[in-house]
């Protein structure tokens, strides 16, 4: 009876603290990685016509590539987001072996190469929009967009020591 007591109370306990987690992720997490995405290449389409100097034209053949990689970009965080749920949805299981932890580590880390990779290409083709003498600007305004995208909040410093 008393055991039952209090398997009963885990139960309830790790019932209430799921549904905790998923009200905090569906709902509270994903708007604001929309948000900081958006503001980020807001941000840097600004920066390309303002500090790069891109000409009207310049600047509409960026936004339709802008346009397709977010298309593909989209789902690339949405796999990196569903591969970390995965991995730490394993704190709900036991016992769990090393081998499944570090299978669902190097899936996150596939998906996030994947969505490097992605970037890389973006920001590659985007450079070629560019004119010889606007290419240091551009290369600077890629640095800092990285820099704020790989910061910790609230540092928006690079840190080379």
């Amino acid at each position: 009876s008393k055991k039952n007591k209090s398997l009963i109370s885990i139960i309830i306990f790790l019932l209430i603290t799921n549904l905790a987690m998923l009200i905090f992720f569906v709902f509270l997490n994903e708007p604001a990685s929309k948000e900081s995405l958006n503001e980020n290449q807001g941000r840097f389409s600004k920066s390309l016509q303002k500090d790069v100097g891109f000409t009207e034209e310049q600047f509409d053949q960026y936004q339709v590539l802008r346009k397709a990689n977010l298309e593909k970009v989209r789902p690339l965080f949405n796999d990196v987001r569903n591969a970390k749920f995965s991995l730490y949805d394993l704190l709900y299981t036991e016992p769990v072996s090393d081998s499944v932890i570090n299978s669902r580590a190097a899936l996150i880390g596939m998906k996030q190469q994947q969505l490097d990779i992605q970037m890389f290409k973006h920001f590659e083709r985007a450079r070629k929009i560019c004119t010889q003498g606007q290419l240091p600007k551009f290369d600077t305004a890629v640095k800092k967009l990285i820099i704020r995208m790989t910061s910790r909040p609230g540092k928006s410093s690079h840190d080379n020591g």
